[in-house]
């Protein structure tokens, strides 16, 4: 990410001081189009940055009000004028609105200079990804940076950048872009309600030169890959903006490196003044009370159970009261997140090393490196339970390199988000396909890396289907004229088939044009091997901001009946909730639904099944070693007819053409490890 923008840490100030607004590129001084009058300005500018073909005037120079809404012609307005963002929900603009009010109510000593710094930070985090743009300034000395793209972006998207842009600038104020129907902006030329009016900060030639040379999905991609910290902290459920300053999320405070300390068990933690032990925060009061957290933030229980103790020790607990909470019953959630080991012993041995992991992350924090939860930082083979899936994941050589093939896999879901809304599969294979493409999506993210190679049973549990179901779907898959995955190589001995996830050409510039998703991506939750995939694939799209009903079948990619099937489902079991405004998700979580329902025993019979099958099979490859040590072509990948002539395989391989039941199963988690 480029070392773009303003520190979080809260205090007012700039990040870089010597980034510029960019020079103009094409001459200076007089442009040949006369003198820059306000009416000049709005000619030029008005219409070519206006979405739609009407303007909003404010004749007390404050309030714009509907009923003083007008066509938006090449005329400038008499009054305090904007000009609308968004169009049908949909805009090629990104306004980008520095405001010297912020800078004010963040205490900065000279507003005007610190929104000209932001803004000119902005330009040149925009110019470093290869991108243009162009600003004006207000008589207060207020500043608009505009960012035009090639292609319409959607009313959600444009909403997140600039939701993220405000988490970095003091200044920045994403008014503009939050609202689909009333977002505002005043272009270059409109009057000011204290007099005077928007004038250019760039060269003429310049400006216009921008307005009609768009930014491309470079860019765009580019943008949503520096925001990359913003985005995923505007997605917290503790997130909502402040009165007079920047957006934030409530979190726990985290304590300096220097005031850290050791208690008289020798553990950790950050003394704090006398007085009673401060409360965590509501929402991890939740998580310990009740178990529930949202899925998007946490990818699992033990994520959750992380949160907790990361948020006690970053508040000044010490380890002993964390412990104190679990024996006397305060927290019976918490209690459960530990309930797969088998004493109280080993309970505690599992606290002290989420207690160190804590400190380990605070720490991090603390000295400026970023640390994300939903990136972990291991190193080596690691053995994860992922949704009650006990998976073995090799992650690459270098942290860049995981980060670089996160952000294909993402690419690679927009793309496959297109292909479904487009109905590139169509009748009951489409549903199957899309549970083994996500299954496929969250291999990759669990290895970050495009190149995978999980076995059938491992993509079987991921996509709550028959491994035989996913074998004979991916040969179909790899089968396609464009298809989604690549065959890379063909499974030998314990090894399995590799694939590489790759982006169709009918589908690149959806992948370039890719939209932010937030949290883990793929797979399926195991309550929807009760559930089926409709409600799968309903619950994957709601979220905490509400969706239209009338919008749900596009978006999950089914009909109407289908939708209202899912809806059914997932309502009456109170995963999902109506309000005014559309669908959320609800309250109850998918381990409560699940536990219900049995879903956990299920799994375990099923990894049962798949452990069993697994030491059969390694068995029989040791069988072979002996009457085959070696084998003639070592691009061969089959086994030589003789010896099968000899052994034979097991019974069920024979119904398994797909290769072996390549796996390396850890220990079996406890039931509510989903």
């Amino acid at each position: 990410m480029p070392t773009f923008g303003v520190s979080n840490t809260g205090v007012p100030g700039i990040a870089a001081t010597h980034n510029l607004i960019p020079l103009p590129r094409h001459g200076e001084g007089d442009s040949g189009h006369g003198t820059l009058t306000a009416a000049r300005l709005w000619e030029l500018f008005a219409p070519r940055l206006g979405a739609g073909d009407r303007v909003r005037v404010a004749k007390d120079g404050r309030n714009y009000v509907r009923r003083d809404e007008r066509d938006l012609t090449t005329r400038l307005p008499a009054h305090v004028a904007a000009v609308f963002v968004y169009h049908h929900g949909m805009t090629n603009l990104l306004p980008a609105d520095f405001d010297t009010g912020k800078a004010v109510a963040a205490g900065a000593p000279d507003p005007a200079a610190l929104v000209e710094a932001e803004a000119a930070d902005f330009a040149a985090l925009i110019c470093s990804l290869g991108g243009e743009c162009f600003s004006d300034v207000s008589p207060n000395g207020g500043r608009h940076v505009y960012v035009l793209w090639q292609k319409k972006v959607s009313y959600g998207e444009t909403r997140r950048l600039g939701e993220a842009l405000a988490r970095r600038y003091v200044t920045f104020d994403p008014s503009p872009v939050q609202n689909c129907s009333e977002g505002l902006i005043r272009p270059p030329g409109s009057w000011h309600r204290r007099g005077g009016y928007q004038q250019l900060a760039d060269d003429l030639d310049t400006a216009l030169w921008v307005v009609d040379h768009p930014n491309g999905p470079e860019v765009w991609s580019g943008l949503v890959d520096a925001l990359q910290p913003e985005l995923e902290a505007a997605e917290l459920p503790g997130w909502k903006p402040t009165q007079g300053n920047r957006t934030q999320t409530t979190k726990e405070p985290g304590p300096r490196a220097a005031e850290w300390a050791k208690d008289e068990q020798g553990e950790v933690w950050h003394p704090r003044a006398d007085g009673p032990l401060p409360r965590l925060s509501p929402r991890l009061e939740l998580i310990a009370c009740t178990g529930r957290y949202d899925a998007r933030q946490y990818g699992s229980p033990s994520e959750a159970r992380q949160a907790v103790v990361a948020g006690a020790l970053a508040c000044g607990w010490r380890l002993a009261d964390v412990a104190g909470r679990m024996r006397a019953g305060d927290w019976p959630a918490f209690v459960a997140f530990y309930d797969r080991y088998k004493d109280d012993a080993e309970r505690l041995k599992a606290l002290r090393a989420d207690w160190k992991n804590a400190h380990l992350w605070i720490a991090e924090r603390e000295s400026g490196r970023e640390v994300h939860t939903r990136e972990r930082t291991h190193r080596g083979v690691r053995h994860l339970q992922v949704e009650g899936v006990p998976v073995e994941v090799r992650p690459p050589t270098t942290d860049d390199e995981g980060i670089g093939e996160l952000q294909k896999t993402r690419a690679w879901y927009s793309a496959l988000v297109v292909a479904v809304r487009l109905a590139r599969w169509k009748g009951k294979k489409a549903c199957t396909i899309r549970r083994v493409l996500l299954a496929m999506l969250k291999a990759a993210q669990l290895s970050r890396s495009t190149t995978i190679a999980f076995g059938v049973r491992h993509l079987a549990l991921l996509a709550c289907l028959d491994e035989s179901t996913v074998a004979k779907t991916l040969k179909l898959l790899r089968q396609e004229a464009d298809p989604f995955i690549d065959w890379v190589a063909e499974h030998r001995g314990e090894r399995a088939d590799v694939y590489r996830l790759i982006v169709p050409a009918a589908y690149a510039e959806a992948a370039a044009w890719r939209r932010w998703q937030a949290g883990r991506l793929g797979g399926i939750h195991p309550v929807f091997r009760v559930l089926g995939p409709a409600a799968a694939f309903v619950y994957e799209q709601l979220g905490i901001e509400p969706i239209r009903t009338v919008d749900l079948p596009y978006l999950c990619g089914l009909s109407d009946t289908t939708t209202d099937k899912g809806l059914k489902i997932l309502g009456e079991f109170g995963m999902a909730e109506r309000t005014p405004r559309g669908w959320v998700r609800g309250p109850v979580d998918p381990l409560v639904v699940a536990d219900q329902l049995g879903v956990p025993e299920l799994v375990v019979e099923i990894v049962k099944k798949y452990r069993k099958q697994r030491e059969e099979y390694k068995a029989y490859l040791k069988i072979v070693e002996v009457l085959e040590p070696t084998f003639d072509d070592p691009e061969d990948t089959s086994f030589p007819v003789e010896v099968y002539a000899v052994l034979g395989p097991p019974a069920w391989m024979e119904a398994e053409p797909h290769g072996p039941p390549w796996s390396s199963w850890s220990p079996i988690m406890g039931a509510r490890e989903f």
